[in-house]
């Protein structure tokens, strides 16, 4: 993610990236265990061996090694100036932590509620790392948290002038989460709530430290940023956007964030977060199926109930797809300025499994090379050098250049498969669209 455009796709928190997660945000491994690993203490890991450096104006910055990675190392770690779970996510009763996006669920009341089984039993339940007995509550509010720790820091970042005091949202609040749930339809990319978050933070932030990074992201012209939302928010996105903007000046309307409650402004800030956002998953049964993983059973006993968890996993994309997992969004200070490849050499992972992300070396890495991901999912990396570019031109209005891209470039223009499956896709979505009108 770069200073003039980024989102990966959305990665899961568990190593089981290819079944448990919405998309994943790397490229598949040979050895897909060299990836798993502990949670991090942030206080203890040194964050060394990287610098952020200037590219040029169209770019904006990059992560530089300073030193040599190996495959499997963890690169580096960052947490979120601001986390937010997608609406329709919560809507449907994806129990996640309102700080940190924590599975709440244990991995029982998961698997029950996406196979719609209440019956449904998991051996070996230590292998649940959930721990119900730390979550609380606010006060005043039915936001649910992972810990104390989460509850008091979102009270002191944001949660102290966004509570509403009550079972129910207070009239601004309540229209604004339904306006944006009626404009933006799953698979979700984003929540309006979470620019809402980060202005409450700006106007909690003594220091200013955090408008002053938001102005390193702001370097996109008026038209930029038009073409940008556009895409984000349909034919409409004029209308869409005044009416976000009205919105959420109801509920956020103090002195120090004026500049981001103008037209211009709030377009600006708007698009900063689209652009430079990482989605974030987590899933208690995933976390729970990658400690089953470790178990020492005999073979046929392992085997027995790795194929009792794939038959869940059957059971789970049979009604709900691929809508497994807790979902949401997050800004980071860091993870923000690593710019995309076709051919990454690092992965987004969530070793904590929460809204901490790692970047994890997906092959040796020399010192001087620049860290990179990728922004487009597992199967959109296999596509053609023009339908990949297509998307991140639509999508960031940057070109890849990257080794992939240029070998490809006397490639043919474009694959006619590809092209019909894109038209369809567009089909589709609004047609979905337009049934959802229609019922409403």
């Amino acid at each position: 993610m770069n200073g003039t455009s980024t989102k990966a796709p959305i990665a899961s928190s568990s190593s089981m990236d290819q079944d448990c997660a919405v998309k994943t945000a790397a490229v598949a491994s040979e050895n897909e265990s060299i990836f798993r690993m502990n949670s991090i203490d942030l206080a203890a890991f040194g964050n060394e061996g990287y610098e952020v450096r200037y590219l040029d104006e169209k770019v904006g910055k990059g992560v530089f090694a300073t030193k040599k990675f190996s495959k499997g190392d963890l690169v580096l770690v960052d947490s979120p100036i601001v986390t937010c779970q997608f609406a329709w996510n919560k809507q449907y009763k994806y129990r996640a932590c309102e700080y940190c996006l924590r599975a709440l669920e244990t991995a029982e009341q998961n698997v029950r509620r996406l196979t719609q089984n209440q019956t449904l039993e998991l051996p070996h339940p230590e292998c649940c790392e959930t721990k119900p007995e730390l979550h609380v509550k606010c006060d005043k509010c039915p936001a649910e948290y992972c810990s104390e720790d989460c509850r008091r820091k979102a009270f002191d970042e944001y949660h102290k002038i966004l509570c509403y005091c009550g079972e129910e949202p207070q009239e601004p609040v309540r229209i604004l989460d339904e306006y944006w749930r009626k404009i933006h339809y799953p698979p979700e990319t984003g929540n309006v709530w979470l620019l809402v978050k980060l202005l409450a933070r700006i106007h909690l932030d003594s220091s200013n430290t955090i408008a002053r990074r938001l102005s390193e992201f702001c370097n996109s012209t008026t038209s930029d940023d038009e073409e940008l939302a556009h895409k984000s928010l349909g034919e409409e996105f004029s209308v869409h956007i005044h009416n976000l903007r009205e919105l959420v000046v109801n509920a956020m309307n103090y002195p120090n964030v004026q500049q981001w409650l103008t037209p211009e402004g709030f377009l600006k800030l708007f698009v900063l977060i689209g652009r430079n956002a990482q989605g974030v998953g987590t899933s208690s049964f995933a976390t729970y199926v990658e400690q089953i993983e470790k178990l020492e059973l005999h073979p046929n006993e392992k085997k027995a109930l790795l194929d009792h968890i794939d038959n869940i996993y059957g059971v789970i994309d049979a009604v709900v797809g691929h809508f497994l997992d807790n979902e949401g969004v997050a800004l980071y200070p860091l993870q923000s300025w690593v710019n995309h490849s076709c051919v990454p050499n690092c992965e987004v992972k969530f070793p904590n499994k929460n809204h901490v992300v790692g970047l994890v070396a997906s092959r040796d890495i020399e010192a001087g090379e620049e860290i990179e991901i990728s922004y487009l999912d597992l199967a959109d990396m296999q596509r053609s050098r023009y339908s990949r570019n297509k998307y991140l031109k639509e999508h960031y209005l940057f070109e890849c250049k990257c080794p992939k891209c240029m070998e490809q470039i006397n490639d043919e223009e474009i694959s006619t498969d590809e092209d019909e499956d894109d038209d369809d896709e567009d089909m589709s979505d609004a047609e979905a669209e337009e049934d959802e009108e229609m019922n409403n």
